[in-house]
């Protein structure tokens, strides 16, 4: 947590030096537009007042006698004035005016003068040439523009001070926020690392992004705690499920050694019957592996299911019928998937195979395709006596067998690999009770032909 902290911190400065540095170049070019404004001003002053003070001596004609004796009469009338007039002849000696400057340019210039002491001051002068040669002169004084320019500091250095005081502030704020929001996950986090793959991320005070983040974060648990229960179930019922046919495997051996009589053929072929019973239980443990966690070497295809359901339904009706059931054929729509072939005839057939074992004799089944909502939707149902609601979920996971099904011989294994195919094609697999008979759905994505990638990650989740 310490250092959590110290990253924080860091974050927290750096984001508040950020906005300080915003807020300061802000500040420049907030300074830079009034200092244009202000100069932008002056200078419509001058021209007004240029255009104003010559077009009043239009009729009496614009000499330098004339002006020069309005200036004298505007200097005797306004003893204070933020402008000042001047008349300068063409050989640049002054006619009139209180201001000891040099004849500037015709047009805008900045000029310096005494300012009614020893410290000079700034100015902005319009300088017009008159018609006998003379310059007229307006110079405006600049003490707008130069109060802007000794605020400047103080305000920049002002708004930097606030900008990063504002912006520490918001964003230790702003990680004190998200650290308490975020601290559930971690505290689930700690709780998962210790072994308890039961806790969750409550939801009930979090919002937007970080209630999105925990959604995805307890659905991934949930997929975890899936996961390890089924490899503890996987290792605690692995011996249980093979000391059975080892046990008689080693009996008969027994029994075997040292008789060569008629009867040893027959005790060994027995013997050879369990071996080959231990060897299914690894290949389909093997193959359920596989498939739950994406490895499996998949040949995804634009694959139609009723010509594939009718072929399998060719191959199995004779097998049930042998178990003194029955099945028949349902509604048959036309419906593409994307699939891999050799699993979809894997999942078809050991469904069927639970009707055959699962079952009493008399038992009639009926197997149907139909789309729902963009699915394929494949349905076997029976009139048989169903399932315990209590098995419903359980039988679907590696080594569980229904109640009524302990006595019969089989590797538990068979719908828990057709669950795990149907969501290696990003479907689904539910049993429910018909009251009389069971009922199990397969849902899997329709594509009308296009095929769709399944990755890794996609089908182990």
């Amino acid at each position: 947590m310490t250092v959590q902290t110290h990253r924080v911190g860091r974050l927290a400065i750096e984001v508040g030096f950020a906005f300080a540095v915003a807020m300061l170049g802000v500040g420049i070019i907030g300074f830079g537009v009034a200092d244009a404004w202000v100069s932008n001003r002056i200078d419509a002053s001058l021209r007004h007042h240029t255009a104003k003070y010559l077009g009043s001596l239009d009729g009496s004609g614009a000499t330098d006698r004339a002006v020069a004796a309005k200036i004298v009469d505007w200097q005797r009338r306004k003893i204070l004035s933020e402008r000042t007039y001047l008349l300068f002849r063409k050989d640049g000696t002054p006619v009139a005016g209180r201001l000891d400057i040099a004849p500037p340019a015709p047009g805008f210039s900045n000029v310096e003068f005494l300012g009614g002491g020893t410290k000079y001051q700034s100015g902005r002068a319009l300088a017009t040439k008159l018609r006998s040669g003379s310059l007229f002169v307006i110079v405006q004084h600049s003490e707008a523009a130069a109060s802007l320019n000794a605020l400047l500091p103080q305000v920049v250095l002002s708004i930097s001070m606030v900008a990063l005081v504002m912006g520490v502030g918001a964003t230790f704020l702003f990680a004190h926020l998200t650290a308490s929001r975020l601290a559930e996950t971690q505290s689930t986090a700690d709780a998962i690392a210790a072994g308890d793959l039961s806790h969750r991320i409550p939801m009930d005070r979090l919002d937007g992004i970080f209630a999105v983040q925990a959604e995805s974060l307890n659905r991934m648990l949930d997929r975890m705690e899936e996961l390890v229960r089924a490899q503890r179930l996987f290792s605690s019922n692995l011996a249980h499920d093979l000391r059975t046919p080892l046990t008689r495997l080693r009996s008969l051996l027994a029994r075997g050694v040292g008789h060569h009589d008629q009867n040893s053929s027959s005790l060994f072929e027995n013997a050879d019957r369990e071996c080959l019973a231990i060897i299914n239980i690894f290949d389909a443990l093997l193959r359920l592996a596989e498939i739950e966690t994406g490895r499996h070497p998949s040949n995804m295809a634009s694959l139609a299911l009723r010509p594939l359901i009718e072929d399998v339904v060719d191959t199995m009706e004779p097998v049930i019928a042998d178990h003194g059931s029955r099945l028949e054929l349902g509604r048959l729509d036309d419906v593409t998937i994307s699939g891999d072939p050799d699993l979809i005839n894997q999942l078809l057939v050991n469904l069927l195979e639970n009707v055959a074992t699962h079952t009493p004799s008399g038992t009639s089944a009926m197997l149907s395709l139909a789309r729902d909502a963009g699915d394929a939707v494949i349905t076997i149902c029976d009139n048989g006596p169903g399932l315990p609601a209590a098995d419903l979920a359980r039988v679907t996971q590696a080594f569980q067998r229904g109640s009524a099904s302990a006595k019969v011989r089989g590797s538990g294994l068979g719908l828990a690999i057709a669950r795990a195919i149907a969501r290696f094609h990003k479907g689904s697999l539910d049993l429910s009770n018909r009251w009389p008979g069971l009922e199990v759905r397969v849902h899997i994505p329709a594509n009308d032909g296009i095929i769709l990638p399944v990755d890794a990650d996609s089908a182990a989740a």
